[in-house]
């Protein structure tokens, strides 16, 4: 098997995990709120519940491949995307108003910076050639 087939084949199987993981979390938190066994903490309510889980899911799968030696490496965006849903969760107990302004602004720039580092190795790359 080819390196490309077995990282494709790779991704994919966590790609699965992490969706069926969360759906599944999804699940248990609608019909928890249904059957009235949510827990009522602060300002939480059901789509708090299913954020929180699923970044906190998120993070950990990160955390786990990111020690294994036999899983490749998350990426950054792993990282990224779970600690946002994970703080999309928390929102109903802390109150983030001006953190999720300078949330934004950082997310922004590391965006811009790292398409500003991709563009410059591109440029520098066909100047070696």
């Amino acid at each position: 098997m080819t390196n490309n087939i077995k990282i494709k084949r790779e991704k994919q199987f966590k790609d699965a995990l992490y969706w069926g993981g969360s759906f599944f979390w999804a699940g248990l938190v609608f019909g928890a709120d249904l059957l009235g066994l949510l827990p009522q903490v602060g300002q939480l309510d059901v789509w708090n519940w299913v954020f929180l889980g699923v970044g906190l899911y998120g993070l950990l799968g990160a955390l786990f491949f990111l020690v294994s030696p036999n899983w490749s490496n998350p990426t950054t965006w792993d990282f990224i995307w779970s600690g946002f849903w994970f703080l999309v969760g928390l929102s109903g107990v802390i109150i983030f108003d001006i953190i999720w302004a300078v949330g934004l602004i950082l997310l922004g720039l590391l965006i811009l910076a790292i398409g500003f580092a991709h563009q410059s190795n591109t440029h520098s790359n066909s100047a070696s050639l």
